[in-house]
């Protein structure tokens, strides 16, 4: 509606609109600590951080299922809040985005930065009620070395060894894991990988070469913890990848559909490497899509 009004003998035009409420409003909680671990040299105490996206109270029993996000970087260098705003979508659906920082490999050797990825999932179990969290609908997705955590995660559920710190009173399960391009066996991305440029990152993770280490290459292999008790997965690679073999999913996605795991694979006929492809609205649907089916 329209309404004329006079002020000071000017005549102005007000609109008047009703507007909808179709989406929740969001909050960003940004650099929680979620974890304290030893710090520099062993010596000193480092605080470990996550970021919720996270929606407007609802004041009932309204629960959102989680996604957990791993950013790349070689296990060299993350930023848990880096890729929050192109996730934001996936909060837009209905989800909790929480982006987690895990240590370096400057700073801890392998399994540490699984370590604190299952410390995080503990966290939010743990406070499922003050984010409005389903504790029972936990998804793990992340690029390349967040990609290989996320694997790591959806394989060895049920499993304590790597169950360190605090809240050890809840699990740190997760229900579907989205590894996006994600490195599987550290020795085959090393040997199958275009480039030599990034080969030191598997030395620096493992704290030796892969192909020295086989004990430790297999520890942080993703490939030995499939069975037919996996979650489901989604992976995403591109088919122009220069720096983790496209092959090496190919090989996860089969031993999960030998193992019977329901598991789909998409490659992206012209994406790279961290290619902007992965962030596009089509890549998102096909996730959203196959976590509707797959969270109960």
């Amino acid at each position: 509606m329209r309404y004329h009004e006079s002020i000071g003998g000017v005549f102005l035009l007000k609109k008047v609109i009703n507007v909808a409420v179709e989406r929740d409003g969001l909050w960003l909680d940004s650099d929680i600590v979620y974890a304290q671990v030893p710090g520099w040299l062993g010596n000193a105490t480092r605080n470990l951080r996550l970021s919720v996206i996270r929606h407007f109270a609802t004041g009932d029993d309204t629960k959102f299922p989680v996604i957990f996000w791993f950013a790349g970087g070689g296990w060299m260098d993350t930023d848990h809040n880096i890729h929050l705003p192109n996730l934001v979508d996936f909060a837009r659906a209905g989800y909790l985005v929480v982006g987690v920082e895990y240590r370096d490999s400057n700073k801890v050797n392998f399994p540490g930065q699984l370590e604190d990825a299952k410390a995080a999932i503990r966290y939010m179990r743990a406070n499922a009620a003050k984010f409005q969290a389903d504790p029972d609908r936990f998804v793990v997705m992340g690029e390349s070395a967040g990609g290989h955590l996320a694997s790591m995660l959806g394989l060895t559920n049920g499993m304590t060894e790597f169950d360190f710190g605090d809240h050890l009173d809840v699990s740190s399960d997760v229900q579907v894991a989205v590894p996006w391009y994600g490195v599987v066996d550290p020795l085959t991305a090393k040997q199958g990988s275009a480039t030599d440029a990034f080969d030191f990152v598997y030395r620096n993770l493992l704290g030796a070469e892969p192909e020295d280490a086989p004990e430790l290459d297999a520890k942080a292999n993703p490939l030995t913890y499939v069975s037919k008790k996996s979650v489901p997965f989604l992976i995403l690679h591109g088919q122009q990848d220069q720096v983790v073999p496209v092959k090496d999913s190919e090989v996860l996605y089969e031993a999960l559909n030998q193992a019977g795991v329901d598991a789909d694979l998409y490659e992206l006929e012209t994406a790279g490497h961290m290619d902007v492809q992965f962030m596009q609205p089509a890549v998102f649907k096909l996730i959203l899509e196959f976590l509707k089916k797959h969270l109960n």
